[in-house]
């Protein structure tokens, strides 16, 4: 509860201001919040800020017809573009805010399709849906209350919108599936499922993806954290998916294996694009040797070829790591007394050879991303993290 002098005058402006883009609205209390957006993927999704998704486009036979079909996941809050009264165009909303703060937080429920599923939004105006365990079904109005003749103001909750605590899909990370569920293309075959089993796991797209970090939620609420809203593999807090993935080492007589265990509720990578990789080498008195690289990938296609996503209608091959699976990595090496062992878990954005096809040839797109790696100094007791 905060305690200030009130002018009616400075929060009607406030309240009636109507920037052209939303979260310039949002900054304004949630600035750490808005400066951890500005890194992610949600403010980078169009084609316009994301180079894989424009050379998607750029080869898909819909965009001779002007045909954009991504709206709803990739730039739902270019509302012209969505409502049917503009094209696919460069604009501000485009450049900045495809995904906007207030659209993820107006998401009321999902609706399942075959094909994908669909977010519902609400139709209350500035109703926000938000996670709070403390306060886990409260529905909080903006409230004041004026003292000494109006020169002393208390007041409650935000003066710019609703907050509603109860939305269990805030809670259990169902808020997310409208768009990170799975995809169907024309011909019926689902080129992308994340094959979330949630089950008995008490973590979820939210607890893993939004960690708690340090700052305040906002600047007329003080608290010592917030939830992360970078959204991104790669540049995310150490907590986010490297946390659920553990590498671990069974050395053998002749030979040793290396576990990766997914302790994350969906697959690794399923995203036909992706590519992920295990890289192992071996330090021997002042020396690198180098062993095989492991690939884990989803390749899909036509005719037992691979093809692009709008073309494929069957799986070719898929050895991605799934749901809460331990992968077991065989290598026939023996061991020496002394050697070192550094093991690698990574991935790439896009396939070196779908970038190929697609003519990406940005460095930042194309390089390999660590995501998580383990040094063994063997016949010792101990294990080092790198």
């Amino acid at each position: 509860m905060k305690y200030f002098l009130f002018s009616p005058l400075l929060l009607l402006t406030a309240l009636d201001a109507k920037p052209v883009l939303e979260n310039q609205s949002c900054k304004v209390c949630h600035p750490q919040i808005y400066q951890e957006y500005q890194n992610s993927m949600h403010s980078k999704s169009s084609i316009y800020k994301d180079i894989l998704h424009k050379a998607v486009w750029d080869k898909h036979p819909a965009k001779a017809k002007g045909e954009y079909s991504c709206a709803k996941c990739h730039t739902p809050s270019d509302h012209q573009l969505m409502n049917g009264k503009s094209q696919l165009a460069d604009n501000p909303t485009q450049q900045s805010e495809p995904i906007s703060c207030q659209l993820c937080h107006q998401i009321e429920s999902i609706e399942k399709h075959a094909k994908s599923n669909k977010n519902i939004f609400t139709s209350k105006d500035k109703h926000f849906f938000s996670a709070n365990k403390e306060k886990k079904g409260e529905k909080i109005k903006f409230k004041q209350e004026s003292r000494f003749f109006g020169l002393l103001t208390i007041q409650s909750g935000s003066p710019h919108h609703s907050i509603d605590y109860s939305n269990e899909n805030y809670y259990n990370g169902d808020a997310c599936m409208g768009c990170h569920s799975h995809k169907q293309n024309a011909k019926g075959f689902i080129v992308c499922d994340m094959e979330v089993k949630q089950g008995d796991s008490k973590e979820t797209c939210i607890s893993c993806h939004m960690p708690k970090v340090q700052g305040s939620l906002a600047n007329h609420k003080e608290s010592p954290s917030h939830a992360f809203h970078g959204l991104s593999i790669h540049n995310s807090p150490a907590q986010t998916l490297a946390k659920y993935v553990k590498l671990t080492l069974d050395q053998q007589a002749n030979a040793f294996d290396i576990m990766i265990k997914n302790e994350a509720t969906h697959a690794l990578f399923p995203q036909p694009l992706r590519l992920a990789q295990l890289r192992v080498n071996i330090e021997r008195e002042g020396k690198t040797i180098p062993l095989k690289t492991e690939s884990f990938v989803k390749i899909i296609g036509t005719t037992g070829k691979m093809s692009m996503p709008w073309l494929a209608d069957s799986i070719i091959s898929d050895n991605s790591i799934k749901a809460l699976e331990t992968r077991k990595i065989h290598y026939d090496i023996t061991l020496q007394k002394t050697d070192k062992l550094i093991v690698v878990f990574g991935y790439y954005v896009i396939s070196p050879k779908i970038a190929k096809k697609l003519n990406i040839t940005d460095k930042e797109t194309i390089k390999f991303i660590p995501l998580t790696s383990k040094r063994f100094i063997l016949l010792e007791t101990s294990e080092q993290d790198k």
